[in-house]
Formats: structure tokens, C-alpha cells, sequence
């Protein structure tokens, strides 16, 4: 029988747990590295995804330097060929002299708002969408666990651990709060942290 998705996630969220750092940072950026190879091993010719890649003139940063490091140049330069044309499309529509900027907000000296004359590469970059989705996927796992206490066995105070942002983006998700079985483990972590800062600047202190 096949295990549900959300069986498969808290099955890969107790592994990363058992692991040092956050978690969900470890889980997010696996499913990232994971859609990056989907994206340019299965979706290169995909008319669907030019739309969607030629919209946000390709990937924030960070994403497209992930690409390179795949090391499918073909399916990259199939990719950004698409990325390149919107862009040349959009520079060509571009008017030659600056509209007039004679408006309400400008006679009472605020700045007026404009849309740029081209989009930001990346922004809505397809693999921080997906990132994004299983983030939050994994973030509801850790909130379910640690809400029905299925995740209180050693499992929140291990190596693993949430990180702040995390923490954060948990209590949104959770209406402004979080288990107390997340908050004592994450009190405990600090409090570890705290005592080896208190060390270091114990030993530092000339």
C-alpha cells in the first residue's frame, strides 16, 4: 500500500530531526534542489512553463545559480532562450520619452508609485513557489505532531531543531501560536545556546 503524502512527509520530517541543524530548513531547500532537477529534466519543453519562466524572466538568484550547478547547460540555455525573448519583447515596448509624471501625489511633494518598466528577474521565480509549499506541508507535519504529542518522544529536543524563522512562519500558520512541546524544546535549545555564548565570552574575556 502506498503511504500518503502526508505520511511521507512527517516520515522525512522525523529523519531531518534526527539530524543537526533546522529541520525545515533542511526540508525546504531538498525539496527546492529536488524541483530544480524535475524543472530541467522533465519540464524543459513544457509550453506551460516557458509561459510561466518568460513571465518572471526566469529564477531569483539563488535558484538560478542552483540551475547552473545541476550542470544541464542544454536545458538551462532552452529555458532562459525563452526568458531572453520576453525580455527583448518587453525593452521594445518601452516608450521613448518618460510619461508625464503630473499627478495628485506629486503637487503635494509625495513620491508617486510606478510600475518598473520591466519586472525584477526572478520575481515569482517558480522554484521559491515550490519551496514555499513545502515549507508550509512540512511546517503543518511539525504542528500536527507536536499539537497531538505523536512528536514528543525525544524527537523535538534531539540534534534536529526549528530555527526562528521557522518558529515564525510556524505560530502564522498556527493563528498567532505554537504547542508548548515546540516552545519547551525550543526554550531548551536556547538555553544550551545561551550557555556556550556565556562560555565563549567567558574565555575571550582578557
Amino acid at each position: 500500500m502506498n503511504e500518503s503524502p502526508k505520511g511521507m512527509s512527517r516520515f522525512e520530517l522525523e529523519e531531518a530531526l534526527r539530524q543537526r541543524g533546522c529541520a525545515v530548513c533542511r526540508l525546504v531547500e531538498r525539496a527546492g534542489s529536488s524541483y530544480l532537477e524535475y524543472l530541467l529534466y522533465d519540464l524543459v519543453n513544457d509550453p506551460d512553463v516557458h509561459k510561466e519562466f518568460r513571465a518572471s524572466l526566469g529564477l531569483c538568484g539563488r535558484h538560478a545559480q542552483g540551475m547552473l550547478e545541476k550542470g544541464d547547460g542544454l536545458g538551462v540555455a532552452i529555458l532562459y532562450g525563452a526568458a531572453v525573448k520576453e525580455l527583448l519583447d518587453l525593452l521594445s515596448k518601452i516608450p521613448d520619452a518618460p510619461r508625464s509624471q503630473a499627478s495628485l501625489a506629486k503637487l503635494l511633494g509625495r513620491p508617486s508609485k510606478t510600475d518598473p518598466a520591466i519586472p525584477e528577474p526572478g520575481d515569482g521565480c517558480m522554484v521559491c513557489h515550490a519551496e514555499g509549499e513545502a515549507e508550509r506541508r512540512y511546517l503543518r507535519v511539525l504542528l500536527d505532531g507536536a499539537q497531538d504529542g505523536s512528536l514528543e518522544d525525544g524527537q523535538l529536543d534531539g540534534p534536529g531543531s526549528v530555527c526562528v524563522r521557522h518558529l515564525s512562519r510556524a505560530s502564522m500558520l498556527a493563528g498567532g501560536w505554537l504547542p508548548p512541546v515546540l516552545i519547551d524544546a525550543s526554550r531548551e535549545a536556547l538555553r544550551g545556546l545561551e550557555a556556550d555564548l556565556g562560555r565563549y565570552v567567558w574565555h575571550s574575556d582578557y
